[in-house]
């Protein structure tokens, strides 16, 4: 027998150990043991995917899907295990119970089917064993972890083994209360009830975790109708239940609700309903069964309240009867009330406080259920609870402030203040309502007293409400409902509670005005809210019903905001979770216009928050909180991260600032001397933006005394070498500033020590980036130079030698680092001998395949030869050579082009090679264009140009000559082709007319390659003559306009094609308005041209046109719209299509949103046009828009765009066509059905706010069962929606089940090759919207989602590919 085996025996003969200290330890050893071997087991098992597909075993079956034990122990050894736990389960120490329980949740990991099945049917019998009365917790507790830690495989065995004699156990109760039974005794019943609550308890278990399996599916109507009838029955008497078996079968019921189907939950709700409205809604009838009625509706509410959106207009009147605000009566309240009656004389003060109050703990227990239930039905269905919305929200602040047995003694001294306190931010008290005892959870006042719990559960509905509207929070400031004896909005109400005496509702409350914030914030950056400061108050435009609504934040709640976080952060008995809150609320405030204010408020916010900080040397508080007691890390970081937000934010001023920020200094700096990593990281951060503040020395603050302090807190962690990679980050990034700011306040001793220790962190591996970062920024400090002459030298040295480092990351930083060096001390203290050095460098990583590289490469060179001209030859031996090579690469394009260009026009300004000879050398890399390649072509025309421009006007003049003769030659096409495009290159950088007749003579040749046989060589002359008017405009325009209404349709597409490359490339001042009014009338005349391409061009002109000078372009457009929208002939159509694509050219091309804004209704209204293609062209404007500027649509997408979009997104126009041999469908809207899926694809990335995506989801599900194409989009469109809108998304996860399923079981027929992998990509995409649905929380507790998974898990045709999407994920 193997060691481990013998190791068992012994362990299991010493659990029958007559001391019980004995059993102790050989159960605990075993389970360890255990949970050895199922460490093990699971090492040497993969991990399965939850998506792959498992198949229940038989109890015959003598292995499972989870790995058994080791070979080494048997199943009679297992046997034995299982049955000598079980025998420890009834031991007579708890102890030894406790950890009996634990071993049976590794144990029901490790052991076979078998054993698991007899573990079930034991436990069970001991449960429903009524002689076992004083063990059956226990038993109970062992069958919980059963039924949570048994393996996935195993959830039908162990349904199958628990779902019948849980039943048994719950009906057993149900029949005695159906019976009336009065012969059973008192004891009886309470054995039964104690069964019944532990067959309650477990089945709640079982339903979580295996509801939808196909066992418990089947017992799904008769555990409703047991639970059910236990929630009906009557409480108390003979044949009545306990509240309290009453309260746990309103839960299981809840569980339950969230499996069963529609049909048996709409049955449940109905049953439920109807018995509450029969009673009048709890104003007759039995009180007590009726609030377990609305208890068993609070509970499924909470739990599916998104599949209950039909019944919602039934529920909430109900659940708003029990949560009456005439009831939330607050001790303020009753003192009010005695005041005004006369006070209450002992015997009634008496009664009132044995009550506990006007409400009895049953009713709070209500209340709380009634609003978790308003909760889950405004996150999960928004759409239908919204008419009810100011009904919640009037009840919900009302019990935000209930609490009958504590007054706060400060309702009716502020009336008249509702700000709290004035701009200074002191602390003074009078009349501010606060103390510390307010913070405290004074647990004196009433032991049972159980109102925080509403005031939670309203405060969780109030979060729920601040989510709901977060596209629209204004009504949120702005809408007023009943307060106590005022009235005040949300946002003053949340405020106001910031006083709340308990700290979990208190911090609940402070989260959700800080989210409330937080959304507004993000509203009026977009523009949908105007916060107010106090500059702009007096400028403030309310008149208008259509302005964006004004919130005075500034002036109305900043000050009592400050004031509440003060007194919390400065508390002796508020906790670190409080205080981590309003350190959140500070934090949030900076991101507001207006901030935390002026001054003295700042300096008050710092000064509390200083009182955090403030520790001595043994990490002791000297602070308010007591004097003894050490500060939570955690709170000390929060605190460092607030004061980050408040410096970097922009929203303060500086001289407001730096008071509270001096006196604040030292803690600062003691916070980077901390013994946890990220207090020192943090504290570092908030160092680094310290400088800033003392750029200039002035009366109130010494700058050279900052520098020391920030010095001696900075070089003891840049010295440092054993610290963690993120402390050594924040040192450089804090030695950066302040080097880069304050160095001309530092000594050069310090200055020296810095950069030196910067040096050496350049030369360690672990932090080269970090020290690149910090050198760039002490080279680039503004105001004086640092001088970095210590270091100078070792720095570019080791600079270049990072070139040579396979990591692009580094290259790319020291290139960036170099540059900046180099323009910033090249010239003073760096020789040529080093210059030469790093130019060699850069010779080598000028390359093709990595053009971001070049392009820096030859930027540093170029500042090379601008600080130090006598480099030049150096540049011209390991820079020109490569460069050269660069130009005539076809892969050359954007800056790395604008660079190289940049470079050869320096070459040429410094006369460090002769032009003649670098022309020779350009022009000689046509040699190795065979095949010739458009984009050389185009790179070296614009290379000739460049020097040419920068040379001698003799030069140019011969160069130019030399163009004239190649194009007039048109012997080698290649050269003409080059010429050409040099030409019109050179005549954009230089006015060409300026010489007598070549104008003339370059248009004559352009127009002449017009006739040429070649499409290269006219769209080569085409964009030659483009680009040479932008130089020569009174020359080159007004004939291309004369010429373009005298020729043939395809020589006007050339002309206007040169129209387009005239007014892409000119700059806007260079066009003036005269030259506007000669070209517009001939776009317009062109816009009804039969030709498309014709149109298209025109549509690029006006494009590029309405970018340029849209005041005089869009009034045109809007009035060819006007005339010819409501029309369906050709020429209207063409017009309109030819402005649409107009608009669409001048969004791409970044004209401004504020110009397009007030035109842009009128360009939508085409998409109701009668035309589809001036539909489909409106569509790709729109989806322009999304695009590239989200704002110009996000006011109009409500009105003008959504309602179009999804008309036309179920647009079907099919039609048959009769080919002869055979018919083919074509449908005539599949163009714009795909459009608008696209439009709404890129809205969910750029503007989702503008969206109403519960009103798409139908459309989306439609759009799963049209053509491939459209699926696809869907299927995308579907995943993005589960990944960034789940709860959007929930309520309607079962309309996508049908249609995804059809896509995946479509027969494949005898496809093959590329047909055949299109089909599986196909199912693969309707497979990953399966998978993203499934991954919706509370998705899969639908049971047509999980039976839909289940199907597709098994099905073998899917499983391989099923695996590779999983994968994927």
């Amino acid at each position: 027998m193997s060691t481990p085996t013998l190791s068992l025996q012994a362990l299991l003969k010493k659990t029958e150990h007559y001391d019980k200290d004995e059993r102790y330890m050989a159960t605990s050893d075993l389970c360890t043991l255990l949970q050895r071997h199922a460490a093990s087991a699971s090492t040497s098992t993969p991990s399965s995917s939850p998506y792959s597909s498992s198949t229940s075993h038989s109890s015959n079956s003598p292995h499972h899907s989870h790995s058994p034990l080791p070979p080494s122990l048997d199943v009679p050894t297992e046997r034995r295990i299982c049955t000598a736990i079980l025998a420890l389960l009834d031991d007579s120490s708890n102890d030894v119970q406790t950890i009996s329980v634990k071993t049976l949740g590794v144990l029901l990991t490790i052991v076979h089917e078998e054993q698991v099945s007899e573990i079930c049917d034991r436990l069970c019998t001991l449960v429903l064993d009524k002689s076992k009365k004083e063990l059956r917790d226990v038993y109970a507790i062992g069958l919980q972890t059963l039924v949570k830690t048994v393996p996935e495989s195993m959830g039908d065995v162990v349904s199958h083994r628990l779902s019948g004699r849980l039943l048994e156990g719950i009906i057993r109760r149900s029949q005695q209360t159906r019976s009336g039974s009065t012969t059973t005794t008192a004891g009886q019943r309470d054995g039964d009830d104690d069964i019944t609550l532990c067959c309650l308890d477990v089945l709640g278990d079982l339903l979580q975790r295996f509801g939808n399996s196909s066992v418990l599916r089947r017992d799904h109507e008769r555990l409703l109708n047991a639970c059910l009838h236990l929630c009906l029955a009557a409480e108390g008497g003979n044949g009545g239940v306990r509240p309290v078996v009453k309260k746990r079968a309103s839960q299981t019921v809840a569980y339950l609700a969230v499996v069963i189907s529609d049909g048996l939950l709409t049955r449940l709700v109905e049953t439920l309903l109807g018995r509450i409205e029969g009673t009048g809604g709890g104003k007759g009838g039995n009180v007590d069964n009726t609030r377990a009625l609305i208890r068993t509706m609070c509970k499924i509410s909470e739990k599916v309240g998104h599949r209950l959106a039909g019944q919602i207009d039934r529920i909430v009147p109900i659940f708003l009867r029990f949560c009456d605000p005439s009831e939330a009566i607050t001790a303020d309240d009753d003192e009010a009330r005695r005041d005004e009656e006369g006070g209450m004389d002992e015997d009634e003060e008496e009664d009132a406080l044995s009550n506990g109050g006007p409400a009895s703990q049953l009713s709070n227990e209500l209340r709380e259920s009634c609003f978790s239930g308003f909760e889950s039905f405004v996150l999960r269905c928004p759409t239908e609870v919204n008419p009810m919305l100011g009904d919640i929200i009037q009840s919900a602040l009302a019990y935000v402030r209930y609490d009958p047995n504590y007054s706060y003694g400060d309702e009716n001294d502020d009336d008249n203040n509702d700000a709290l306190i004035d701009e200074d931010g002191s602390d003074d008290d009078d009349g501010s309502g606060y103390s510390d005892d307010d913070f405290s959870d004074d647990s004196e006042v009433d032991d049972d007293d159980d109102s925080w719990k509403v005031r939670r559960s309203a405060v969780r509905a109030l979060i729920a409400i601040v989510e709901c509207c977060k596209a629209e929070p204004s009504r949120l400031w702005t809408d007023e409902y009943r307060y106590g004896s005022k009235k005040k909005t949300v946002a003053a109400a949340l405020v106001d509670r910031f006083k709340e005496r308990e700290e979990e509702c208190r911090i609940y409350i402070i989260d959700c005005f800080t989210r409330l914030l937080n959304i507004t914030v993000a509203a009026s950056t977009a523009g949908a809210i105007i916060l107010a400061t106090p500059t702009t108050i007096e400028t403030m435009d309310t008149s208008s019903s259509s302005s964006p609504v004004h919130i005075d934040l500034s002036q109305t709640y900043v000050p009592a905001i400050i004031k509440a976080c003060q007194k919390q952060l400065s508390s002796k008995k508020g906790g670190e979770r409080t205080k981590s809150s309003a350190l959140a609320l500070l934090s949030t405030l900076c991101l507001a216009p207006g901030g935390i204010g002026s001054l003295l408020p700042l300096t008050s916010v710092l000064q509390h928050i200083g009182l955090i900080l403030t520790t001595d040397n043994s990490g002791k508080n000297l602070s308010r909180y007591g004097g003894h007691s050490t500060v939570p890390k955690s709170l000390k970081l929060d605190a460092l991260r607030t004061v980050r937000v408040i410096l970097a934010c922009d929203r303060h001023l500086k001289d407001d600032l730096r008071p509270g920020l001096t006196a604040l200094l030292p803690q600062l700096c003691s916070a980077s001397q901390d013994d946890w990593y990220k207090v020192i990281a943090e504290a570092l951060r908030v160092l680094a933006h310290v400088p800033q503040f003392y750029v200039e020395k002035t009366a109130d603050c010494d700058s050279t005394a900052v520098a020391k302090q920030l010095f001696d807190a900075v070089k003891p962690r840049l010295m440092a070498h054993d610290l963690d990679q993120e402390i050594k980050e924040c040192s450089l990034t804090a030695a950066a500033s302040l080097l880069s700011v304050l160095h001309p306040y530092m000594t050069s001793g310090e200055r020296s020590t810095l950069l030196v220790l910067i040096l050496e962190r350049l030369r360690n591996e672990t932090t080269r980036l970090p020290a690149l970062k910090t050198l760039a920024t002490i080279s680039a400090g503004e105001g004086s130079r640092l001088d970095l002459s210590p270091i100078l030298n070792d720095a570019v040295q080791e600079l270049a030698a990072l070139l040579r480092q396979q990591n692009r990351a580094l290259r790319q930083s020291a290139l960036e680092a170099l540059d900046i060096v180099i323009c910033s001390h090249g010239g003073r203290s760096m020789g040529v001998d080093l210059f030469d050095v790093v130019l060699k460098e850069f010779g080598a990583i000028v390359v093709d395949s990595d053009l971001h590289i070049s392009h820096l490469s030859l930027r540093t060179s170029i500042s090379v030869l601008k600080v130090c001209p006598s480099s030049a030859p150096s540049v011209k031996t390991h820079i020109l050579p490569p460069a050269l090579a660069l130009a005539a690469s076809p892969l050359l394009q954007d800056l790395a082009l604008e660079s190289l260009l940049s470079l050869l026009s320096q070459l040429v300004l410094t006369k460090t090679i002769d032009f003649g000879t670098l022309h020779n050398l350009l022009t000689s890399q046509l040699d190795t264009l065979y095949p010739a390649n458009k984009q050389t072509l185009a790179n070296l025309a614009k290379c000739i140009a460049t020097i040419t421009a920068a040379t001698t006007p003799q030069n140019r003049d011969r160069v130019v000559s030399d163009l004239i003769t190649t194009m007039e030659s048109n012997t080698d096409q290649l050269q003409v082709h080059l010429a050409l495009l040099t030409s019109g290159e050179l005549g954009r950088r230089v006015d060409l007319s300026a010489t007598p007749s070549v104008a003339q003579h370059l248009l004559k040749l352009y127009l002449q390659f017009f006739e040429s046989p070649s499409e290269e060589m006219k769209h080569a002359a085409a964009y030659a003559l483009g680009q040479a008017s932008i130089g020569a405009m009174p020359v080159f325009l007004p004939a291309i306009l004369s010429t373009l209404e005298q020729i043939s349709q395809r020589k006007q597409y050339l002309l206007l094609s040169s129209l387009k490359e005239l007014m892409k490339s000119i700059n806007p001042s260079d066009l003036a308005t005269s030259e506007v009014e000669q070209i517009l009338p001939h776009l317009l005349n062109h816009c009804a041209d039969e030709e498309e391409g014709v149109r298209t061009m025109v549509a690029e002109c006006l494009g590029s046109l309405t970018c340029l000078l849209p005041q005089s372009t869009l009034p045109k457009l809007e009035s060819l719209i006007a005339q010819n929208a409501t029309t369906d002939s050709s020429p209207s159509t063409h017009i309109c299509w030819t402005a649409a694509t107009s608009i669409k050219f001048a969004i791409a091309n970044k004209a401004k949103p504020e110009t397009l804004s007030p035109y842009f209704p009128k360009f939508l209204s085409l998409l109701s046009s009668p035309s589809l293609s001036v539909r489909s062209a409106a569509l790709i404007m729109v989806y322009s828009a999304v695009h590239h500027t989200p704002d110009l649509v996000s006011n109009v997408m409500k009105d003008h765009i959504l309602p179009a979009l999804y008309n036309l997104a179920q647009l079907n126009l099919k039609r048959v066509v009769d080919l002869g041999p055979f018919k083919h469908t074509v449908d005539d809207a599949l163009p714009l059905r795909k459009s608008s899926l696209s439009i709404f694809a890129t809205s969910l990335e750029n503007c989702p706010k503008c969206l109403d995506i519960p009103a798409f989801l139908p459309i989306l599900a439609k759009a799963l069962e049209d053509v491939e194409d459209v699926q696809l989009q869907a299927h995308q469109i579907l995943i993005t929606l589960c990944l960034h809108f789940p709860l959007q998304i929930f309520p309607a996860a079962e309309t996508f089940v049908d249609p995804l399923e059809k896509t995946m079981l479509k027969k494949k027929g005898n496809k093959t090759g590329t047909e055949l992998e299109r089909e599986n990509e196909w199912i693969k995409s309707a497979l990953r919207a399966m998978v993203a649905l499934s991954g919706v929380e509370g998705a899969m507790t639908s049971k047509k989602v999980c039976d839909f998974v289940d199907r597709v898990k098994g099905n073998q045709r899917l499983k391989g590919m099923l695996e590779a999407v999983v994968d994927e994920c």
